[in-house]
């Protein structure tokens, strides 16, 4: 019982196979007398009861320790049930099933770890609740914020469900997960890290305005860095507006010429092109001028954002290019100029720590694959241990086996 299952103080006295259910049940008996669970002095038993505690899988099959658990009668404390050293409280699997239940759960979903031990899916669910529960309490209690973070959001249920995910950027692993991605929720999100988030320097988000508010907020001393792949994406989709609102106005042969050859040749990078793209922007060089000045505004932009460059280099070279947006007839861009001239003094933060949020994006698609692997999850406290259990520090708060 010590060396297969962890189990101390009790001898086997009966093993059973039970074909219809598929589990092994093992008859065990204590090793040592009755004694008052208050007083610890021995004293007559009273009645007892039958419990079945599930203590491992082999073969899968779940093995069941099957128990008498006796109320014993003392004079002074009155009956009482004796304490069984099998599960914790009145848990019906053993200790050493609970520490070793995340382990599996940590590397597979609940199916397939149900199938591998014999057991209902249902009870993989509820002991690994219970066992992740626990850990997460002492996971909040010594949680720390790192000096950079990164502040992203995901979805995780259909209809504009979403999280926010607080990432540490050095090592890509999450720190925390909140409901919802309100300033409210980031700031419950901070207050969680404690008076440890006064420690945070830097802090990378997107362009959610709600992120840039709560961060503003209760990390007041820290630098936001705007992260520059979103600020692409911002750009490329002005530049696509830009390119639809002009091929409205060709004749229809031309337009799907233009669509066919020049859509995604303007939206890739100069780096980025092969012989084929560069034939097709010198065919636009040649006949569309108007685009063709589109696609050199964006790569001037782009070009802007390489490391080296001190602040107030960029900030001139990106005040030189905002002249040319306005001086030239692109309306969407001109939008797009607002943007950058309302958080320009943000956006060159990343010129004195060039981070982004490629990591935070990196541990979204994990999550992802986590929720398709359970094909979603309905508890969203579940759903955040489980993260913090595959992707975060959870597992540094699991008990170990001796």
């Amino acid at each position: 019982m010590t060396n297969l299952f962890q189990i101390q103080g009790y001898v086997a006295k009966k093993i059973e196979f039970d074909s219809v259910n598929r589990r092994i049940d093992i008859e065990v008996e204590a090793m040592s007398h009755s004694q008052c669970p208050e007083c610890l002095f021995p004293h007559r038993r009273y009645d007892s009861s039958k419990q079945s505690i599930y203590i491992g899988s082999i073969l899968g099959r779940a093995i069941y320790a099957n128990l008498q658990v006796w109320r014993v009668e003392c004079p002074v404390c009155g009956v009482l049930t004796e304490k069984q050293g099998i599960s914790e409280g009145k848990k019906r699997y053993s200790k050493a099933v609970g520490r070793e239940m995340v382990r599996f759960t940590e590397l597979l979903d609940n199916k397939a770890a149900a199938k591998l031990l014999g057991l209902a899916p249902i009870t993989v669910y509820r002991i690994d609740r219970e066992e992740l529960a626990k850990m997460i309490g002492e996971y909040q209690k010594h949680i720390a914020a790192p000096p950079v973070i990164s502040v992203d959001e995901v979805s995780y249920k259909k209809r504009h469900n979403y999280a926010t995910v607080l990432t540490n950027y050095q090592d890509a692993k999450v720190i925390w997960l909140e409901r919802d991605r309100k300033a409210k929720d980031l700031g419950r999100a901070y207050k969680m890290l404690g008076k440890s988030r006064h420690e945070i320097e830097t802090v990378a988000i997107d362009f959610w305005p709600a992120y840039e508010k709560a961060t503003r907020a209760k990390l007041p001393r820290a630098r936001i860095i705007y992260d520059r792949f979103h600020l692409s994406r911002i750009l490329n989709r002005k530049v696509e507006e830009e390119r639809r609102e002009y091929q409205k106005k060709l004749p229809e042969d031309e337009r799907r010429e233009m669509k066919r050859d020049c859509r995604w040749v303007i939206l890739k990078r100069r780096s980025n092109l092969n012989d084929e793209n560069i034939s097709h922007l010198d065919e636009l060089k040649q006949s569309n001028e108007p685009l063709y000045e589109l696609y050199l505004l964006k790569e001037d932009f782009l070009d802007i954002f390489e490391l080296g460059k001190e602040v107030d280099q960029a900030r001139q070279e990106i005040l030189a290019w905002i002249d040319m947006v306005l001086s030239s007839s692109f309306r969407k861009l001109k939008a797009f100029v607002r943007t950058i001239l309302k958080r320009l003094e943000t956006i060159l933060n990343w010129f004195i720590t060039p981070i982004s949020n490629a990591k935070a994006e990196g541990v979204n698609n994990v999550i992802k694959t986590l929720l398709k692997r359970a094909y979603g999850y309905k508890d969203f406290d579940y759903f955040r241990m489980k993260v913090l259990q595959t992707r975060g520090y959870l597992m540094n708060y699991a008990t170990h086996s001796f």
